[in-house]
């Protein structure tokens, strides 16, 4: 019997067997303990039968749930493996993405045409020609003919 034990013994860090009568029944839980990261694999195994049958089928049943534990284990541990591999690459591919974001140009802010943005930057390129951005003689003119709308005139509402 204890050669069938050693090998879950092995995947956990302590292994607590418990006997109890139910009537004419005992009942026997084997219980891994440990720290996995996975609940499953710290699943007991409860086995409820006459002692007789116990004898024969206990070391059976215990290399079952041996076998299925450490496949567990083996799918516990690919699947991190995988997700841990997937993780790096994610990183990677952020890295990458960050370092090139700087040699992208920024995009104009929003509401606003990319014909007013242009507009704007040809001002700015008269004025570091050293150009005048003043209105022509033409347009100051035609601006002193209307008189400025700057809104409704209050003082006309109590007239």
């Amino acid at each position: 019997m204890f050669v069938a034990i050693e090998p879950l013994l092995r995947h956990c860090t302590k292994l607590t067997l418990s006997l109890q009568m139910k009537g004419d029944e005992m009942v026997v839980c084997v219980m891994p303990q440990g720290t996995a990261k996975d609940a499953a694999m710290l699943q007991p195994l409860a086995l409820t039968a006459m002692a007789a049958e116990l004898d024969a089928g206990f070391v059976d049943a215990l290399a079952a749930y041996t076998g299925a534990h450490a496949s567990l284990a083996e799918q516990v541990a690919a699947t991190t493996a995988i997700l841990e591999a997937a993780k790096t690459t994610q990183v990677s591919k952020a890295t990458k993405t960050l370092a090139k974001g700087g040699s992208k140009p920024a995009l104009p802010a929003p509401g606003r045409s990319t014909t007013d943005a242009d507009n704007d930057d040809d001002d700015a390129s008269d004025d570091a020609e050293g150009q005048s951005t003043a209105p022509s003689a033409s347009s100051a003119a035609e601006a002193s003919a209307e008189p400025a709308n700057t809104g409704t005139n209050l003082a006309s509402l109590f007239d």
